[in-house]
């Protein structure tokens, strides 16, 4: 009878511990779901901050980059915007300016639209390119030498030739610039080339002048070679000045 009890009394004993193992098994692995999905929102909550941060510092080092590069850009627009505004003032009036170049070369690098201007410039720049201004006022001294070459008799080439074309030169009208000779038969043809460029020197329009100068030959065109080649860099500075102020512009403008 005592040993059926204490049967029973085992029996029972091992049914609670079996049912509070059970239960308590059941507490623990809820409690440990619960941490680890507490755990789970956490890291993803971390996640989420870390990356957020990686994009923040993303944007910044761009803008960084940004800034860094525009700053860059902004100092040499200004160094060659400078350089070139220095260089502008030299050559518009007429001065030498071989200070200038080197400092705008220096400022634009080798290559690049400015540099390729700055090859347009002619060498006689260094020392100065005389002004249209003055070119307008030299021109009168040498056209009535022009015209005097123009008018020595062909074969004449001495003293006595050149005694007659002053005379000619002196006594003679020169053509209208509308209605220029063509042709010997029509009149003096180098007397007519003369008159156009005249024409196109009292407007400013060094270019085409030099275009009808080109057209001399012999004696007259030998007296008028020193005034064309001044003409012609003038020109040639002025070609390249407008391409360095327009790329200046440009320049600036970028970094608005």
């Amino acid at each position: 009878r005592e040993k059926e009890t204490q049967d029973v009394l085992s029996s029972e004993m091992k049914r609670v511990t079996d049912e509070l193992e059970l239960e308590y098994t059941s507490k623990l692995q809820n409690e440990l779901a619960k941490m680890k999905s507490a755990y789970a929102k956490d890291l993803e909550k971390h996640g989420s901050v870390m990356e957020m941060l990686q994009g923040n510092l993303e944007l910044l080092s761009s803008r960084l980059e940004v800034s860094q590069t525009y700053e860059c850009g902004s100092k040499r627009a200004h160094r060659v915007s400078a350089a070139a505004l220095a260089l502008a003032s030299k050559l518009e009036d007429g001065e030498g300016a071989a200070v200038e170049i080197a400092a705008l070369k220096g400022a634009a690098g080798g290559e690049g639209v400015i540099a390729s201007a700055v090859g347009m410039i002619p060498p006689t720049a260094e020392e100065g390119v005389p002004t249209v201004a003055e070119l307008q006022v030299a021109f009168d001294q040498s056209y009535n030498v022009g015209r005097q070459a123009a008018m020595v008799p062909e074969g004449r080439a001495g003293l006595e030739g050149q005694l007659m074309g002053m005379v000619f030169a002196k006594l003679s009208v020169p053509p209208s610039p509308e209605a220029v000779p063509t042709s010997e038969e029509e009149g003096n043809v180098t007397d007519g080339v003369l008159s156009l460029a005249r024409k196109y020197v009292q407007v400013g329009d060094l270019e085409k002048a030099v275009e009808q100068l080109n057209k001399l030959k012999g004696q007259a065109a030998y007296v008028m070679n020193d005034w064309k080649s001044k003409a012609a860099d003038r020109v040639s500075t002025e070609r390249a000045l407008k391409v360095i102020k327009l790329e200046c512009a440009l320049l600036n403008k970028e970094l608005v």
